[in-house]
């Protein structure tokens, strides 16, 4: 109940559009027990060949005789009450409780008559003067009766699906954007435990199911009860006692609903998993689709691929099955619940009796087009029961989807937010990491995917306006020490400090507004250069956007296209080569204007062009700001304006100074700097 409370939370905002759906449903339902209502002059016109003021008068005369044999029933019971007086012996108070009960039966008996013959009074002077007196015309206005109120529920049941629909596509873009609100929110760490498949899953095929079964939930899950329920009101006028008989079955019916619904609950879950398996194997596939083509690995994917469709069909399939026995069980119990309250009314109709047993049914013998009318009206009050069997596992389905959802918004960040966060100033002093201590959380608890402690113990200072470089082998940590800055990553133990203050006790958009990243993977998005450029400051001018993109040689290239700065660059940057997207990168990282500038292995998959002009750019940006250069290699352009250099191995700082006191002290340094000039050579 808790998801569906959740869910009416979403709805709430769009109630009056919610409650104008109810208006509409109403009045298809109306519409329906009156479409149905209207078999009864039909059936008086061919079953007894008679017009219907004769059966209405009838129906009167008969009325007023019971009044008067009931009436003069009950004038004897009032004489032997007056007979038994209230404190006489035990056996006389028995007789007169008897009599009592006699004669509030009696009385009931003559209320529902009454009543009959007021409604049959007030039709024969208010509605019959104004119905055409031959059969056959009268048989037409019938039929064009219904003609009318077919096209009115129809035009009804249309709003109101239209509405719902309406309802249905605003709570779902609510829950999209909210959901997109909150997945923002988390850190990349928790964003690459679910993955991206599985993200892109819920975003699409997770809230369109939602929404389809939201759309049926508001119109056609609403208006088939009320269709039931406007039957049934009409029924109780026919014969109260055997609605009561129809009413018994409900219960029984939502049992077979509630353990149809719980073994679909199961399946859809299962559903679910699969279609994110399948999602998360095309994107696998087309991500590495260059791989894939030149290993020649295409089979082992379609192979996989396969398995997982196989694996889905075999869920929508158990979902149809479960659907499908559901059908066929729900048609045997409205069947039974058809005879069993059919059977006592024909019993009545040809016997023209009351009573069955011994049990009063009816204050007088049903008639043919009585029995007619009520077994329309049953038919239905049984065809939406019949329906809501699939809408009620509808129902369910959409309660899983949306549990899905909320499951997915409720995911809370590796990385929280401070509750009483202190202000942040400008970087002025230093950086610093003491004993930091860092492992990767992992996506299960299967011990294969524990990567193992990567930072361990590190410590390190970073003085205000100087240059580090970060080097070491793959593995060793050093993307691991940048991430920590921005607050990518908390470390498990540890502390890492901004002039002294706890990075965990400040707010994050203070301290991410004081820090640029330059990565090695260079995602631009679907956007001109210049847009791209801007992303690193939004209320950048286009003065302050050439000369970001002047600073770092972007224009080298820009102004030999032919839209310049305005050329979009594709998905993902794709229109640009490695070393352009890089310096794009470059660019909008300068327009921040950070007082820390982070650089991710920069220049490890540029060419050297690019590469030169990039180490141009940075040397004169450096200045006046704290720099850190995650790198594996260190060539001669960046030894110009690095301060210090650390090395860092198995998550820890070996080593630190500059490059010539490096090169005398520490193989491992030695290593690398002779490994990255014999690339470079």
């Amino acid at each position: 109940m808790q998801t569906w409370s959740r869910l009416i939370l979403f709805i709430i905002p769009h109630w009056r559009q919610l409650f104008l759906s109810l208006i509409f449903g109403g009045f298809a339902a109306l519409l329906w027990s009156a479409e149905l209502a209207l078999t009864f002059p039909l059936t008086i016109t061919f079953s007894e060949h008679r017009t219907l003021s004769n059966y209405v008068r009838n129906e009167i005369e008969q009325s007023e005789r019971l009044i008067t044999a009931q009436t003069a029933i009950r004038e004897n019971l009032d004489q032997e009450l007056a007979l038994l007086s209230e404190d006489g012996t035990t056996a006389r108070q028995k007789a007169r409780v008897k009599v009592l009960n006699a004669r509030t039966g009696l009385q009931q008996k003559l209320t529902t008559i009454i009543f009959r013959v007021w409604i049959f009074s007030w039709i024969e002077t208010r509605v019959l003067p104004k119905l055409p007196s031959d059969s056959f015309q009268m048989f037409g206005t019938v039929f064009g009766l219904v003609l009318v109120v077919t096209f009115f529920k129809g035009l009804c049941g249309y709003a109101q699906d239209s509405v719902a629909g309406c309802v249905a596509e605003l709570v779902t873009m609510d829950m999209r954007q909210t959901l997109f609100r909150r997945t923002l929110q988390l850190d990349p760490q928790t964003i690459a435990i679910s993955g991206t498949p599985k993200l892109m899953n819920d975003f699409t095929y997770t809230l369109q199911q939602l929404s389809a079964g939201l759309g049926d939930l508001g119109g056609r899950i609403v208006r088939e009860p009320l269709k039931a329920g406007a039957c049934i009101i009409a029924m109780f006028f026919v014969s109260w006692p055997l609605t009561l008989m129809l009413l018994a079955f409900i219960p029984l019916a939502g049992w077979m609903f509630h353990l149809f619904g719980q073994t679909l609950k199961r399946t859809t879950r299962r559903s679910m998993e699969s279609v994110g398996q399948m999602y998360k194997c095309l994107d696998e596939t087309f991500v590495n689709l260059k791989a894939v083509i030149a290993f020649g690995t295409a089979g082992h994917h379609r192979r996989d691929f396969h398995r997982k469709n196989v694996k889905n069909y075999q869920q929508s399939m158990r979902m149809t099955q479960i659907r499908a026995v559901s059908d066929v069980a729900v048609e045997l119990l409205a069947v039974f619940a058809i005879l069993a309250v059919l059977l006592p009314a024909g019993y009545m109709v040809l016997r023209q009796t009351t009573s069955i047993c011994g049990v009063e049914l009816a204050s007088a013998p049903p008639t043919f087009p009585e029995l007619a009318m009520f077994y329309a009206l049953l038919a239905g009050v049984i065809d939406p029961l019949r329906k809501f069997s699939k809408f009620y596992l509808i129902i369910r389905q959409t309660g899983v989807l949306a549990d899905q959802v909320f499951l997915q918004m409720d995911r809370t960040s590796l990385v929280p937010a401070s509750a009483s966060p202190q202000w942040l100033p400008r970087l002025s002093r230093c950086l610093e990491f003491r004993d930091v201590f860092f492992t990767y959380a992992r996506a299960s608890h299967d011990d294969s995917l524990d990567r193992g402690s990567v930072l361990n113990g590190l410590d390190l200072r970073i003085e205000y306006g100087e240059v580090l470089a970060v080097v070491g082998e793959n593995g060793s940590g050093k993307s691991t020490l940048a991430g920590l800055l921005p607050r990518f990553y908390d470390p498990d133990r540890g502390v890492v400090e901004f002039d002294g203050i706890d990075l965990r006790s400040v707010r994050l958009r203070e301290l991410r507004d004081q820090i640029a990243v330059v990565s090695q993977d260079t995602h631009l998005f679907d956007d001109t250069i210049r847009a791209n450029i801007r992303y690193g400051k939004w209320n950048a001018t286009d003065a302050e956007i050439l000369a970001a993109a002047r600073h770092a040689h972007v224009v080298d290239f820009t102004d030999n296209l032919p839209r310049g700065l305005e050329t979009p660059v594709g998905e993902g940057g794709r229109q640009l080569s490695g070393g352009q997207r890089q310096r794009v990168s470059l660019a909008r990282a300068i327009l921040r204007d950070p007082q820390i500038l982070i650089l991710d292995e920069p220049t490890s998959a540029i060419d050297a062009e690019s590469e030169l002009l990039i180490h141009q750019a940075l040397k004169d940006f450096v200045r006046g700001r704290t720099t850190i250069i995650i790198t594996h290699s260190l060539s001669p352009a960046l030894l110009e304006y690095v301060s210090r250099i650390a090395v860092l191995d198995r998550g820890r700082v070996v080593a630190m100074g500059s490059h010539l006191e490096l090169q005398a002290a520490c193989p491992m340094y030695g290593q690398l700097f002779d490994g990255a000039l014999r690339s470079a050579a």
